[in-house]
């Protein structure tokens, strides 16, 4: 493993979150006043004036007095010439939006401390806990994940990667010495390649201080290593060697100071000023990000309005809306735009960033950056628009000489509601700007904005208590909908601008980051389910994203297709899983047909093993499992070795796919089920968003499976199989002390077919749709009973979970792998040993004495007739085992069902094949025959049962000349598990 080196130059680099920490006060990359560094390092002092603070950080890690900077020189803990201490922790404490992390920022921009270190690192822990996680410790998924992103800023070269798999078998205590290993010993190949090197690790808007000993490699190096730690919480128990700050609200004399700065004002002219800015503070309670906010909108109205003076600015901020519900940086945010004296001006400029934080919202990230191309085609299509001509703000804008797109985004950089970074292109005469929203109260104002917006026939709709149009009081009851409805009408209109119009010019990048997107909002799914799978896109991503980053994209856009999709339509079927597939075809072929270097197959392998890891969230495990093996035969191209970091983690990957079907066993089964929140399903009623995850198999939970089922017949249904798989997949569900739902579609908990009886499958269920063909009152009742008998379960002290009409059974888990059906190309698929025997084996003397015209049962004459071993030969000394006692289903008449399985050859049974294509069991019972069930079930994943109903289920069957078992209508699907 490579290993990181000392600094290069003079002073250690300064990390480039630390630089977009400060970054709104310098427009570094349009200035020319040198290196964004150089500029930092001017003014970083001025930026919030907390000298005792930074003093006793600074000092606590090295030998610096910054009273040269504004501030006396504090006392310390310890003195120049001390030695530092080896190992020292430092943590800033305090409520958000108080500039902890500016804080942080600001003392790694500091020479001294800068020459102190060889390399200065920064990892944003809290980014990965805001989308809604339900912990607040890191993973050790998320841990490979910080440690790879601390080698890439040390530009260390080295892949770390997860060898941890765990087996079903585990115990709970195998399980955490597994996790507790891996993350030692990650932790130690981290602090190998560091070690030598004095180190600082700035820990940003930490949620656990568990995780931060995770981080703390100075127990395994003989340098200098120090962390900086920025956190909202009190560790409760901190260790005797960490130092901790509480930061607090601003002073009086900090938030003037820190307002003069951000509002460009050296001074104020008299007391009278002071007073406003007093006033301001205080509405902003002295909350520095709220101060800052504050003095932008002074700075921006000063541009703007260059004749008013210093008093009439202030007061214009003082003056706030009332309504109580507007938090006072919302209030600020709002009033900002009244610099622009004109009613329909202001509400241009308000439209216009509400529409920028809307329509380039991502889901994977809130606040993106986007070039100046991109936004000129979002806000040129809105300009133009029925309803910004019939309100006349175009017009508007241009009076206050707003022609152009780059002004009104440079205007809005100005007033701090956007950031603005610039690169040079291709020529060395033209910068490329780029721009996001500043904030997330600037996102959550721009979606204010788009909630309270409502035009009528080209006019602003006014709310008839107060007159006034975007009331947040009258309008509030109707914000989703109002917003909902906004942000498909500003879509639509965009990409009919963009579509229609013959002015656009390279507009490749809104093509491929944004269109997409903007289709999907707009509602226009087939649109972009068709671009999305046309090559030329996809060849158009890798191109310009490279191959890894390029499919990383194309997943959030199926995320987002996936999102949006089913919020719009309940579909019953995601479209998104052809895409992916889609992807991976490309892939695949790709990289067979076009001769490559190792360095390309290794990318392409990574890419789709990402398609293989995202397709596992769809419960599709069996075409998951043929996309990691794509990924190993790429892999293999390169080298056969097994011991090599990709081809392990494909196999690894590939069975972590295995999923084992949740049945129905015996109370004294060793195959039973224990939940692992049994206390709070016992002690809480109306429970809901439940994991069902499993103390009796720790890190397991009970998973939707790929195999799909559909009933018609007496009843209607459709839902799918359960299994038992990765707690990363487990499903969401209510529990009400009679029925286990799923929290999302409202399925229900149900034993397959209405059987309560051993090994029969659990499914998940929509409502019963009865039959019209059902009249008689006592038939309907009958089939009820039988159909809440299998829907009722309760929850035992031990965390078993039993059918409440058949409390003998509970749920439990099948090892043995379930016949189903599968792609007559994978590599899962069952090959028969004596298949040409079964060829020549058709019975001629079919006996239909036994027949029932009722229910269609076709009876094999003789049950000892000889028949052919169902042995395979691609799974050697295995043959196809009964998985249950087949039983009478009263659902179907009664009829005999059995399930089927893989397992050992000695308990294999028989079967020959009969004139009418029927595969008959020859050793286990009279009349059993293979069946698939309905036609409607006729796709991967199906399970293939034993019956003697046989009449209206598929149950014709052809062997193939490879030794293959298919449907006879159906040959593209096969036997397999």
């Amino acid at each position: 493993m490579s290993r990181a080196v000392k600094r290069t130059s003079g002073m250690a680099k300064i990390p480039s979150e630390a630089l977009l920490s400060l970054r709104p006060h310098v427009d570094s990359a349009c200035s020319n006043t040198g290196s964004i560094e150089n500029q930092i390092e001017i003014v970083n002092h001025a930026l919030i004036p907390r000298y005792d603070i930074l003093q006793k950080v600074i000092s606590a890690f090295c030998h610096c007095d910054i009273s040269q900077y504004g501030s006396s020189r504090l006392d310390s803990d310890q003195s120049a010439d001390q030695p530092l201490v080896q190992n020292r922790l430092l943590t800033l404490r305090g409520m958000g939006g108080l500039g902890k992390t500016m804080l942080a920022g600001m003392v790694v921009s500091f020479t001294d401390l800068r020459s102190t270190f060889d390399h200065i690192l920064w990892l944003n822990l809290g980014i990965y806990f805001k989308q809604g996680s339900i912990r607040n410790n890191i993973s050790y998924s998320m841990y490979l994940d910080c440690l790879q992103k601390l080698c890439q800023q040390l530009n260390v070269s080295a892949e770390l990667k997860s060898m941890y798999f765990p087996n079903l078998g585990d115990s709970k205590m195998k399980i955490s010495s597994k996790f507790i290993q891996a993350f030692e010993q990650s932790k130690l190949d981290m602090s190998k390649i560091i070690d030598g090197l004095n180190i600082l690790i700035v820990l940003d808007d930490v949620w656990s201080h568990e995780d931060v000993e995770l981080f703390n490699f100075g127990e395994h190096v003989s340098s200098l290593f120090s962390i900086l730690v920025t956190t909202r919480i009190l560790d409760q128990e901190p260790s005797s060697s960490c130092l901790s700050i509480d930061v607090g609200l601003m002073s009086q004399d900090e938030g003037r100071y820190l307002f003069s700065i951000e509002a460009g004002l050296e001074r104020f002219a008299n007391a009278q000023d002071n007073e406003a800015v007093d006033c301001i503070l205080k509405k902003c309670g002295y909350l520095p990000l709220a101060i800052r906010t504050a003095g932008r909108l002074v700075k921006a109205s000063r541009k703007i309005g260059p004749e008013l003076n210093t008093l009439d600015i202030l007061e214009i901020v003082i003056k706030m809306s009332d309504s109580p519900r507007m938090s006072p940086v919302t209030e600020l945010l709002d009033r900002s735009f009244s610099f622009v004296t004109n009613e329909f001006a202001s509400f241009a400029l308000k439209l216009l960033f509400s529409a920028f934080a809307v329509v380039f919202r991502r889901d994977d990230i809130l606040r993106p950056w986007v070039n100046l191309g991109d936004i000129h085609i979002v806000w040129k299509a809105l300009i133009c628009s029925h309803d910004m001509i019939q309100l006349q703000l175009r017009s508007s804008l241009r009076e206050y000489k707003l022609t152009k797109i780059e002004q009104i985004a440079d205007l809005m950089f100005v007033m701090g509601l956007l950031d603005r970074k610039c690169g040079k292109r291709s020529s060395e005469f033209h910068q490329q700007k780029s721009y996001r929203v500043h904030h997330d109260l600037m996102w959550d104002y721009g979606k204010m904005f788009c909630s309270l917006f409502r035009t009528f026939d080209g006019e602003l709709v006014k709310c008839e208590q107060h007159g006034i149009a975007c009331c947040n009081v009258c309008f509030e009851g109707s914000l989703d909908f109002i917003f909902n409805e906004n942000n498909k009408k500003w879509n639509g209109i965009i990409v009919e601008y963009f579509q229609s119009s013959a002015e656009i010019k390279n507009a490749k990048s809104y093509e491929l980051k944004w269109l997409p997107l903007h289709m999907m909002k707009a509602g226009l799914f087939h649109e972009a389910f068709d671009l999305l799978t046309t090559e030329e896109f996809l060849e158009n991503q890798i191109e310009a994203n490279g191959i890894e980053d390029g499919i990383c994209f194309m997943i959030s856009l199926v995320r987002s297709y996936e999102k949006m999709y089913i919020a719009d339509s309940f579909p019953s079927k995601t479209p998104m899983i052809t895409i992916l597939l889609h992807i991976n075809d490309f892939l695949f072929r790709f990289s067979s047909l076009v001769q490559l270097d190792d360095t390309f197959k290794r990318e392409i392998g990574h890419g789709i093993i990402l398609l293989g890891l995202e397709l596992q969230k769809f419960s599709k495990l069996l075409k998951s499992i043929d996309i990691f093996e794509n990924a190993l035969n790429v892999f293999s191209t390169i080298t056969c070795e097994e011991s090599d970091p990709d081809i392990a983690y494909a196999l690894k990957l590939i069975d972590s796919c295995a999923t084992h079907n949740l049945v129905l066993v015996r109370q004294d089964s060793p195959n039973k089920l224990k939940l692992k929140v049994q206390d709070v399903l016992n002690n809480v009623q109306n429970k809901t968003n439940l994991c069902f995850e499993l103390s009796s198999h720790p890190g397991y939970t009970i998973v939707e499976m790929e195999c799909k089922c559909k009933f018609t017949g007496i009843v209607s249904y459709e839902g799918v199989y359960l299994g038992v798989g990765s707690k990363d997949n487990s499903l969401m569900l209510n529990y009400d002390g009679q029925m286990i739902r799923d929290a999302t579609c409202r399925r229900t908990f149900f034993a397959a077919l209405g059987c309560l009886a051993e090994g029969f499958p659990l499914q998940l269920i929509s409502d019963f749709q009865f039959g019209c063909f059902i009249k008689e009152h006592e038939q309907v009742e009958k089939v009820m009973k039988c159909l809440n008998a299998a829907r009722l379960y309760a929850i035992a002290d031990d965390g078993s979970v039993y059918p409440k009409m058949a409390p003998h059974l509970c749920l439990g888990v099948l090892y043995f792998q379930s016949l189903i059906l599968v792609a007559n190309h994978s590599s899962n698929r069952a090959v028969f040993k004596y298949y040409s025997k079964l060829q020549c084996s058709k019975i001629s003397n079919i006996d239909n004495e036994g027949k029932n015209e009722n229910n269609d049962r076709s009876i094999l004459s003789s049950p000892n007739a000889d028949g052919i071993l169902l042995e395979l030969s691609s799974h050697p000394g295995m043959g196809i085992v009964l998985l249950n006692q087949a039983s009478s289903v009263p659902l179907i008449n009664g009829a005999l069902i059995g399930g089927l399985a893989i397992g050992p050859v000695q308990h294999a049974l028989s079967a020959k094949m009969n004139e009418k294509n029927h595969l008959m069991i020859t050793n286990y019972n009279n009349g059993l025959a293979f069946t698939s069930g309905l036609k409607e079930n006729l796709d991967i994943g199906k399970n293939i049962y034993i019956s003697d109903l046989l009449g209206p289920w598929i149950n014709e069957f052809v062997i193939n000349d490879d030794g293959t078992i298919s449907p006879l209508h159906a040959k593209e699907l096969v036997f397999g598990f």
